[in-house]
C-alpha cells in the first residue's frame, strides 16, 4: 500500500478509496496465504457450530427437565387424591366402630361397599385391642394375611394407637405382593380397623391410566427408601428398574409412611424439534464453514490481483448481505416453529394471527400467540412477550407459553394461570421481563374472560366503531409474588377482539398514546375479511423502520350465538365489561 501511494503522490494525484483499499488487501494477501485464512475460517466456523448445537442441547435438556419436573408433580397430585381415597374409608370405619362400641353389624355393613376382589381392598379386620393383645371382632373379604393375636398383630395395632395415624406395611420380604393399613379410634384407641390391599401382578392400578401418567416411565415404593421389596407399582418390567438417566423423585405423604414417585420420561416430552435442533446447527453449520472457508480460499486468491480488488470488494459485501439474509431466515424459521403452525379451527369463531419479525434484527424474538380449545363450549388464548432476544428470551418464551397452554388445558382460570406462572417465573433469575393477556372464551355465549399481567390492552371492534377493553392490569410475570384480577364481558355480535403485542404500535420518539389512537383509527377500515384486517393492521400501524417484533392475533365470531341472561347487558362496540372477579 505505501508503495503504491508513494506512486500516485509522484504522479501527481491522490489515490482513491478503491485503490487504497485494494492495495490494503493486496499487502494482507501478500502475508497471509489462502490456505492459511481457509484454516481460520474453518476452524472459527466449527467453533461457532460446536457452541450453538450444545447451546440448544443445553436448552433442551433444561426445558425437558423442567416439563419432567412439572408432569411428575402432576402425577404425584393425582396419586395424593388416592390417598385421601384410600384413608377416608378406614378412618370412618374406625370411628363408626369406636361410636357404636363395636357394632359389627353396622360395621360390616359400611365396609363392604370398600371391600372385594376388584374393589379398594380385598380383607378388611375390626381388632379390639386390649392390655397389649389383640383380638379380632370381625373380617370381611378374603382371610388378612396378618392374623390378629400374632405379635406382629400386637405390634401394628401398638403402632396405630401411638401415631394417631394410618400405619402402613408392605406383606412381603421380596416382593410386595400386599399393603398392610391399620388406624386406630381417636377416642379410647381400643379399636382398630385393618385393612390389606393387593397389588396386581402386572403392577398396573387403574389410578395410573391417567393422562398424568401418559408421557412417563414410573414406579411407586411404599415407604421412605426406594426398592426392590418397597417396589408397589409401576409400567416397565421389573428387570428394567432401577429407572436411569433424567430421573425425577416425589414423596407423597402416606399416612405415618410415604409413598416415592420416581418418573423418567419415555420421549421428547417438548416434542422432537427441540432434540432435532443441535442436529440442525451442525449440519447447517457444517455446510456453512465450509461453504465460508471455499469462498473465502477463493477471496484471498483473487486478492493477489490488484486490478480486481474494487470487484472482490464488491462481491464480499454482497455475500455478507446474503450471509445477513440467511441469518435472518434462519431465526424467522426458529420463530415460526416456536409458534403454532396453524390455528385451531373452532365453530363461530374466525381467527387470525400474524407474527413480523423486527426491521434490523437477526436474533430470535420473545413475542407469542396461541390459541386452544379447552372443551366443546370453550376456547383460551394468550399474546405475550419477553423482553429482549436470542436464544435465551426465545427459551424463556417457549417455557411460558407451554406451562401456560397446560395451565389452560387442565381447567384454570385465567387469573389463576398468570399466578402460577409469576410464581414459576423470576425476572432477576431469568433475566427477562415478560408480560401477557389470557382469555378464557365461550363460543356458544360470546362471553369473554380476560387477566392481564403488564400487557396491552386489546381492542374490540363492532358497528364500525374501535374501543380498547379496560383491564385490570396486574404486574409482569416474574416481578414479585402477584395476584391478578379478571374482567369479563360479552362480545356483540359479528364483532373482533384484537391482541397484540407493543412492537405493533410503539415508535422511536413517539408517546404510546400516539401509536394507540394510530390503531384504533386503522382498525375502523372497511376490511371485511379478518386475513385482510390484520395485515392492514400491519401494515398500516407500524413505522417504516420499527425494529421490535410484532405478535397479532384477532377474534371474530362469525354467527350469533345463544348469549347467557343475564350475565351482561347490551354492550356499546366496545363490549363494556359486565363483571370483575378476583
Amino acid at each position: 500500500m505505501t508503495v503504491r501511494a508513494e506512486t500516485y503522490m509522484t504522479e501527481g494525484r491522490r489515490p482513491s478509496a478503491v485503490e487504497e483499499a485494494g492495495a490494503l488487501r493486496a499487502t494482507i494477501g501478500r502475508r497471509m496465504s489462502p490456505w492459511t485464512l481457509t484454516l481460520i475460517v474453518l476452524v472459527v466456523g466449527a467453533l461457532v457450530t460446536v457452541t450453538c448445537a450444545w447451546t440448544a442441547r443445553t436448552l433442551n435438556r433444561n426445558n425437558e427437565h423442567r416439563l419432567l419436573v412439572l408432569q411428575t408433580t402432576q402425577a404425584a397430585n393425582v396419586l395424593a387424591l388416592t390417598i385421601v381415597q384410600i384413608e377416608n374409608p378406614l378412618l370412618t370405619g374406625v370411628e363408626l366402630a369406636a361410636g357404636t362400641g363395636g357394632d359389627v353389624e353396622r360395621f360390616t355393613r359400611y365396609m363392604s361397599a370398600y371391600t372385594g376382589p376388584t374393589r379398594q381392598f380385598v380383607s378388611v379386620s375390626l381388632w379390639h385391642a386390649t392390655g397389649g393383645s389383640v383380638q379380632e371382632v370381625t373380617s370381611i373379604g378374603s382371610p388378612p394375611e396378618l392374623a390378629a393375636g400374632s405379635a406382629a398383630s400386637a405390634q401394628l395395632a401398638d403402632d396405630a394407637i401411638r401415631s394417631g395415624k394410618v400405619e402402613i406395611r408392605g406383606l412381603s420380604t421380596q416382593r410386595l405382593e400386599r399393603v398392610a393399613y391399620a388406624v386406630a379410634d381417636s377416642q379410647d384407641r381400643s379399636y382398630v380397623v385393618y385393612a390389606e390391599r393387593a397389588i396386581p401382578d402386572n403392577r398396573r392400578v387403574p389410578v395410573e391410566s391417567n393422562s398424568a401418567f401418559a408421557d412417563l416411565n414410573y414406579a411407586t415404593y411404599v415407604g421412605p427408601k426406594a426398592g426392590a421389596a418397597t417396589l408397589a407399582t409401576t409400567d416397565l418390567p421389573l428387570d428394567a428398574l432401577p429407572l436411569t438417566g433424567d430421573v425425577v423423585q416425589d414423596a407423597i405423604p402416606f399416612g405415618s409412611s410415604t409413598l416415592i414417585l420416581v418418573a423418567s420420561p419415555r420421549g421428547q416430552l417438548g416434542g422432537t424439534f427441540g432434540s432435532d435442533l443441535p442436529w440442525m446447527f451442525v449440519i447447517g453449520g457444517l455446510l456453512l464453514t465450509i461453504g465460508a472457508a471455499i469462498v473465502t480460499n477463493l477471496i484471498s486468491r483473487r486478492q493477489r490481483k490488484a486490478e480486481e480488488d474494487a470487484v472482490t470488494i464488491s462481491g464480499l459485501y454482497d455475500r455478507l448481505d446474503s450471509l445477513f439474509d440467511e441469518q435472518r431466515s434462519i431465526s424467522e424459521s426458529l420463530q415460526k416453529a416456536l409458534l403454532p403452525q396453524r390455528n385451531p379451527e373452532l365453530p363461530n369463531l374466525e381467527i387470525a394471527s400474524r407474527y413480523v419479525a423486527g426491521a434490523r434484527s437477526v436474533d430470535v424474538g420473545g413475542d407469542w400467540y396461541s390459541v386452544i380449545r379447552v372443551d366443546s363450549d370453550r376456547f383460551a388464548f394468550v399474546v405475550g412477550d419477553v423482553s429482549g432476544r436470542g436464544i435465551s428470551a426465545a427459551s424463556v418464551m417457549a417455557r411460558l407459553r407451554f406451562t401456560m397452554r397446560a395451565y389452560l388445558l387442565e381447567g384454570h382460570a385465567p387469573a389463576d394461570v398468570l399466578e402460577m406462572c409469576s410464581r414459576q417465573f423470576n425476572i432477576a433469575h431469568d433475566h427477562h421481563l415478560a408480560t401477557a393477556l389470557v382469555g378464557l372464551g365461550n363460543l356458544r355465549t360470546r362471553q369473554i374472560t380476560l387477566s392481564n399481567a403488564g400487557h396491552l390492552n386489546p381492542l374490540i371492534i363492532a358497528s364500525g366503531r374501535a374501543e380498547f377493553v379496560p383491564t385490570s392490569v396486574g404486574l409482569p410475570l416474574g416481578v414479585a409474588d402477584s395476584t391478578y384480577r379478571s374482567v369479563t364481558l360479552t362480545m356483540p355480535e359479528a364483532s373482533t377482539l384484537v391482541a397484540y403485542t407493543d412492537g405493533l404500535v410503539e415508535r422511536r420518539g413517539e408517546i404510546l398514546d400516539v401509536g394507540l389512537e394510530r390503531l384504533a383509527h386503522a382498525a375502523t377500515a372497511s376490511t371485511p375479511d379478518l386475513d385482510d384486517l390484520v395485515a392492514s393492521l400491519v401494515t398500516g400501524v407500524t413505522g417504516p423502520d420499527s425494529d421490535d417484533d410484532i405478535a397479532l392475533l384477532a377474534l371474530r365470531w362469525t354467527t350469533e350465538a345463544t348469549v347467557a341472561r343475564p350475565v351482561a347487558p347490551s354492550v356499546p362496540a366496545g363490549g363494556t365489561p359486565t363483571s370483575e372477579t378476583t
